[in-house]
């Protein structure tokens, strides 16, 4: 059978039927005659290379694209560089977002500022109002999701930001420069506007705090991202975090930024 380029990858390729000229002055014995097996060349073994680099598959898999099979199906997933702080789950969350999620995304002129953004919605039983997951990823490779979902700090909506590593170079000493790139929620935290060591106020407004120290339901967005069940202690733990700031405001700035510190001069 002659060599086939299917979704299954190449079918009836066999490196031995490959024939180069320079194995003839080797002697012995060159391989099948004319009239037996597949007359395959090198030129051919080139040809048959070449139609499948401009395959999609294969042009998804040059691209750094991950493959999952599901059932007969294909699944793409881009690869999203790992960067200080990303959950595991987080390329899932993005995956679906972009499968699922209606775009939106504001037209520009220019191609290259375009900011894809993409709404998932997700019906909640019991609720008439779906939660909405909204994705901007920007040209710089970053990503924006804003989750509007229940659980969040102080009852409002929480964002995560993901900026991918980065390496350049040092024109002054010619050393690479590695940026591990970041992860952070952006969530409502209590925030000191004390004026003195005898004040205590405060107000509640938004902060980047990392993954691991944030109250809002995380594991909410894990859930939508992988389908999977979260274990209950994690849920637990992050739910009671979120109560012990909710109810006690001032230890949390207290444990974050230490006590206030402010000069008797503002009294003045």
């Amino acid at each position: 059978k002659e060599p086939a380029i299917t979704q299954k990858g190449v079918l009836n390729f066999n490196v031995e039927d490959l024939t180069q000229p320079q194995d003839l002055a080797k002697g012995g014995r060159v391989g099948y005659a004319d009239g037996s097996g597949p007359k395959f060349t090198r030129r051919g073994a080139l040809g048959l290379l070449g139609a499948l680099a401009a395959t999609p598959l294969v042009k998804s898999l040059m691209k750094g694209e991950k493959f999952l099979e599901e059932g007969k199906a294909l699944k793409v997933i881009k690869r999203i560089p790992k960067a200080a702080g990303m959950p595991e789950w987080f390329p899932s969350l993005v995956a679906r977002i972009e499968k699922e999620g209606k775009d939106i995304s504001i037209p520009v002129k220019n191609l290259e500022d375009m900011i894809v953004t993409k709404k998932l919605e997700i019906k909640v039983p019991g609720k008439k109002d779906p939660e909405i997951i909204t994705m901007h990823k920007h040209p710089d490779g970053s990503i924006q999701v804003e989750a509007n979902v229940s659980g969040g700090a102080f009852d409002s909506p929480f964002e995560l930001h993901y900026t991918p590593p980065k390496s350049d170079i040092d024109l002054a000493t010619g050393k690479a420069i590695n940026d591990p790139g970041d992860f952070n929620v952006l969530e409502n935290r209590p925030i000191s506007t004390a004026r003195s060591h005898h004040d205590a106020d405060y107000e509640i407004d938004y902060g980047y705090i990392s993954h691991q120290d944030a109250i809002s339901d995380i594991e909410r967005v894990e859930k939508i991202a992988t389908g999977k069940r979260i274990h209950p202690k994690k849920v637990e733990e992050r739910t009671a975090a979120r109560k012990y700031v909710e109810d006690n405001p001032y230890e949390d700035i207290v444990n974050r930024y230490g006590e206030v510190d402010v000069g008797d001069w503002w009294e003045q």
